[in-house]
């Protein structure tokens, strides 16, 4: 792979000139503008922030659901947290290819032949951390499996013109409904469904498009016991392949014909997020009193032990701060949860310089963060989430009430879209109004693609995804609603 072909500034629409040729003046005074620091990925950044799917995140679950105070994260909130720890790392990275060059290290000639598109990388990374889990359904990741566990118990008792679904669809798309994913979602969301002035979604560049793809495989190719991390999800759906195919090409991940590598960037902007996440979890989760300081504590030293120095000096720093600040331990701990974050980026952008040949060749099979120094932390403030926030009762209360509402609001619609354009099929007034409520945007994008359909079952698969893009772009309070209102509760409680 390559610098030049990995960060192409290529869209698939041309950006139409901000003024007219005629307008001499004005024209001049654009292109001297574009002269100065404005790059490309600045464009994807104001596109980005600017676009409903991006607000939409700030009522989407990141740990609590429908969580009514304002200090803890939300989706939006981690997102901007994961944009700027990766675009720290991305100028740690060229930092440290410096300081390597100026050792006469010759790993590195590539970025001295693309020294000035290099530059970039950390704007290109900033743009990803924005974008990473703008495919999330409501409810967080629980509603990924939520929405995916539908499928797999319901497929098998639906029928079309009078054939089981699962005679009609391709083992791959049944495989894409079973593994349902916001990463996936995210290359649709950004990709197709964000319908400004063209078809091409948000139309960014073909790079930062890439980086989002973790997984650069399709669902019948997912082994979550596989060695290599690519393999654990799918990272784009049947529907979908052609964009991707062509993204890969243009950038230059797409290795052979059957085989795809991750962008080096995605790697970047794995470990931003576990940094953000990991830390932000727990001090969510002290600020709303599920886990104490003593817990985590407890927790640290069951798991880590004085043979582990790298680890257990930073156990040590905790608990010498708590000593000499015993009356804010929550001040001590958000200190100490910074100081992690700092360790865990300079392990991060050591790994990528460390692993640079392997990621570079497409043959790096591990997250950047393990086996790292102070990987070992990282497993603790994972493992203390799962223990204290992920099993708290009060959680998953909430997080039941949200399967109960994605299961009435799949029900609803699934039923109604398989009657939906068909001419021997005559839709019942409930479902013609169902199908009403269904977004403009998802419906041009569906009418567009079901010309390319060759099958029955591709025409099945679009309008399935309809409803899946329709119900995942949803916000928690959205779906809570929307499922009231259709119970009638809100109008007879």
């Amino acid at each position: 792979m390559d610098w030049s072909n990995l960060l192409t500034i290529e869209r698939f629409s041309k950006k139409e000139n901000l003024f007219s040729e005629n307008d001499k003046t004005k024209e001049w005074t654009f292109k001297k503008y574009n002269r100065g620091n404005f790059t490309c990925f600045d464009d994807d950044y104001q596109t980005i922030i600017k676009s409903a799917s991006f607000r939409r995140l700030q009522d989407k679950t990141q740990v609590f659901p429908l969580e009514k105070n304002d200090f803890v994260r939300t989706r939006l909130t981690h997102s901007i947290e994961t944009s700027a720890i990766a675009r720290k790392l991305g100028n740690m990275v060229l930092a440290n290819i410096s300081l390597e060059i100026n050792k006469n290290n010759n790993s590195y000639k590539d970025y001295q032949k693309n020294e000035e598109e290099m530059s970039t990388i950390p704007d290109l990374l900033a743009c990803a951390g924005l974008l990473h889990d703008i495919g999330n359904p409501p409810f967080g990741h629980f509603g990924e499996v939520v929405m995916s566990d539908w499928f797999k118990n319901n497929i098998k008792h639906l029928k079309y013109k009078g054939k089981q679904l699962e005679d009609v669809l391709t083992k791959q798309q049944l495989e894409d409904l079973y593994n349902l994913d916001g990463n996936s979602q995210a290359l649709r969301v950004v990709g197709k469904l964000h319908d400004l002035h063209n078809e091409s979604g948000m139309n960014l560049t073909k790079s930062l498009l890439n980086i989002l793809v973790k997984y650069p495989v399709k669902s019948t190719e997912v082994d979550k016991n596989s060695k290599d991390i690519k393999y654990h999800k799918l990272g784009y759906y049947a529907s979908d392949f052609d964009m991707f195919d062509d993204i890969a090409q243009t950038t230059g991940t797409k290795l052979n014909d059957n085989e795809y590598a991750r962008h080096p960037l995605t790697y970047l902007l794995e470990a931003a997020d576990d940094i953000a996440y990991a830390a932000a979890d727990i001090e969510d989760g002290l600020k709303k009193n599920y886990i104490t300081v003593q817990d985590f504590i407890d927790y640290f030293e069951e798991n880590v032990d004085e043979s582990d120095d790298k680890n257990y000096s930073l156990l040590q720093k905790l608990k010498g701060q708590l000593e000499k600040n015993e009356q804010n331990e929550l001040q001590v701990m958000q200190e100490w949860l910074d100081y992690v974050r700092d360790w865990l980026e300079y392990n991060a952008a050591y790994s990528f310089t460390y692993n640079y040949d392997a990621i570079m060749k497409g043959t790096y099979t591990k997250e950047l963060l393990e086996g790292v120094y102070n990987s070992q932390t990282l497993k603790v403030l994972k493992g203390a989430a799962d223990k204290y926030l992920f099993s708290n009762k009060e959680i998953n209360k909430v997080e039941l009430s949200g399967s109960v509402i994605l299961e009435f609001l799949l029900n609803k619609f699934v039923g109604a879209i398989l009657e939906y354009d068909e001419k021997d099929i005559k839709m019942t007034k409930e479902n013609k109004k169902i199908i009403g409520l269904l977004s403009q945007n998802h419906m041009n994008v569906y009418n567009r693609e079901k010309e390319k359909c060759v099958t029955e079952g591709d025409k099945v698969y679009l309008k399935l995804h309809l409803v899946i893009d329709y119900i995942s772009g949803m916000t928690d309070s959205y779906a809570k609603r929307l499922c009231q209102e259709l119970r009638g509760v809100t109008f007879f409680e």
